[in-house]
């Protein structure tokens, strides 16, 4: 994996994003190095979630950005980056697991539209979005969201942590946006449900 602290201070920190990834279909390496420095820790704790151990983690984070080199011209110019790149992380981290068979998903839904038990509960107290930012519960949140199923683990990531949209979850995980905003309901709800369980809190 592309070591943080090696990389040279690039002189792009102004531009976006989009404009980063522009100059980087002019093969532009300062361009991809920087884009590189933004999010090659955000992607490593994305993919970590889909794998057994760092290295495995490691490896996922380091094909995500050789697709993204490779890839680059598929980025069509006033699309937003961020939505596009954690396509590709999470692509990457699904080809990973079909590929090494290390983990089985017995729990996904055959119908992602059809109601499980926890959308019939009224949800009369879902978290606060502010708990995402209490760095006193930061460990036991990321461990607790690691009981999740997959799928609302990743909804939970991307729109708390990544601060993505629900539309533009939806266009990561390929799913209708309603989809999406039921997981995350249904995560919050588990969540909730952990959280409260949890003697320690």
């Amino acid at each position: 994996m592309v070591n943080i602290e090696t990389l040279n201070n690039t002189g792009y920190g102004q531009l976006t994003d989009e404009e980063l990834a522009e100059k980087c279909k002019k093969l532009d390496e300062s361009a991809f190095q920087e884009l590189t420095h933004r999010y090659i820790r955000p992607i490593f704790n994305f993919v970590r979630r889909y794998a057994q151990a760092e290295d495995v983690a490691e490896d996922m984070t380091q094909d995500t950005f050789f697709k993204v080199w490779k890839n680059i011209r598929q980025h069509k110019k006033g699309m937003k980056f961020r939505p596009w790149l954690y396509t590709i992380a999470r692509n990457t981290a699904l080809d990973h697991i079909k590929k090494k068979k290390a983990s089985t998903f017995s729990e996904l839904d055959d119908n992602e539209n059809d109601l499980s038990f926890s959308d019939t509960l009224e949800d009369d107290g879902p978290l606060q979005p502010d708990l995402f930012d209490n760095a006193a519960m930061a460990e036991t949140l990321a461990k607790t969201v690691g009981l999740l199923h997959p799928d609302h683990q990743t909804v939970i990531m991307l729109h708390y942590q990544e601060e993505l949209t629900f539309d533009e979850i939806a266009k990561v995980m390929k799913r209708p946006m309603n989809t999406v905003k039921s997981w995350h309901r249904r995560a919050l709800i588990h969540l909730r449900q952990l959280l409260k369980d949890d003697k320690s809190l």
